[in-house]
């Protein structure tokens, strides 16, 4: 009997080059509101209503849209808020949800984010922001030739 061809499921589907543009503009903007202490921007980058998250690095989540609003506008007004680059931008995506995790490069450190985009009529809305440290790009790279030489642990977990 002939295999049908093999197709992307229906959700996969609606997720194209244009939705990831699209994504990653909103998350580019988002790191600009942060880097300008844009508070209006950050505000209007966030989902106008429904369900949400965000952690910042050591905190508690935050899950109403007001106590998220609140905390960014904290962070950009303090004198001493970082400013943050992201790289390595890398995104998941289906129709009406994508997930973009970078890396944040901070002037003492490097964070490992992820965040999360909801699509409405009028475009993608953040709806989650998770960050936190990570060992920096050089760290792992040399910890990486560490390991190259060294034998392997079984981690496995015997329980």
């Amino acid at each position: 009997m002939p295999r049908r061809p093999t197709r992307p499921p229906p959700l996969l589907a609606d997720f194209d080059d244009d939705e990831r543009d699209a994504v990653l503009t909103v998350n580019r903007a988002f790191y600009r509101a942060f880097n300008d202490r844009d508070y209006a921007a950050m505000e209007n980058l966030w989902a106008p209503a429904g369900a949400m998250v965000c952690l910042h690095p050591g905190q508690p989540p935050l899950h109403e849209r007001r106590e998220i609003l609140e905390s960014w506008r904290g962070i950009l007004g303090h004198p001493e808020s970082p400013k943050v680059r992201c790289v390595g931008e890398w995104v998941i995506g289906r129709a009406g949800l994508a997930i973009v995790v970078c890396r944040e490069i901070l002037a003492n450190g490097q964070l490992m984010a992820t965040n999360s985009f909801v699509r409405s009529r009028d475009g993608w809305y953040m709806v989650g922001h998770h960050s936190g440290p990570v060992p920096s790009i050089e760290l792992a790279r040399s910890q990486g030739a560490a390991a190259a030489t060294a034998p392997t642990r079984d981690r496995r977990k015997l329980h």
